[in-house]
């Protein structure tokens, strides 16, 4: 990720369903591809063709900027193409209760907001989005807040160093690379004092 995400907003759709793995999101059998660019074509590819109503959103002419979800989204397998496919096709951001740990963590290196709520405030998400499903959505990182369509705004959740990442653009090798003196200090200190140890390179 090299860009500076601060804010998202558009329109929203929502996915009523727990447990929505990746296989789900992105099926197994597009997992050759290694071009990102295009894999937004092979999302939710399976429940496309069986007509699941949770995907009926994709039958608009422009994708949703925020995807709203409920429970444990973007469980099963570690595939970052999940998230590609997804950012491919326009998302910018997940609303849900929970997400899958490795999910949440490839969201946040490809640039996509993956944000929790609490129950009470993800049943007031639904109620304002069922109320007027194509008015937009307004997420912004640095508040940790969402605004719904009535100007209401609820309180958003980032995974610990998320929003850092997302306002600072930086990837983990970034990140890494501040501490550089540090690193270079106790490597030369393990040569000094310990060269039995710097001997083993």
């Amino acid at each position: 990720m090299k860009a500076v995400i601060a804010e998202v907003q558009g329109r929203a759709a929502v996915m009523q369903r727990d447990d929505i793995d990746t296989d789900a999101i992105f099926p197994g059998r597009f997992l050759r591809l290694v071009q990102r660019t295009g894999m937004g074509a092979h999302l939710f590819a399976d429940w496309l063709a069986e007509g699941r109503p949770e995907v009926a959103f994709m039958a608009q002419p422009s994708p949703p900027q925020v995807l709203v979800a409920l429970q444990n989204f973007g469980c099963g397998s570690s595939r970052e193409h999940a998230v590609w496919a997804l950012s491919d096709y326009g998302v910018q951001a997940v609303v849900a209760l929970s997400f899958g740990d490795i999910f949440r963590n490839n969201c946040v290196k490809n640039g996509v907001v993956a944000a929790t709520v609490t129950p009470a405030d993800h049943a007031r998400l639904l109620q304002a989005l069922a109320g007027a499903a194509d008015a937009p959505l307004h997420l912004r990182v640095a508040q940790r807040s969402l605004q719904l369509p009535d100007g209401s705004v609820i309180p958003v959740t980032l995974a610990d160093g998320h929003a850092e990442q997302l306002l600072s653009a930086e990837d983990e090798v970034d990140r890494t690379l501040r501490h550089d003196a540090a690193l270079r200090a106790y490597e030369a200190r393990v040569q000094r004092d310990q060269p039995w140890l710097a001997s083993m390179d």
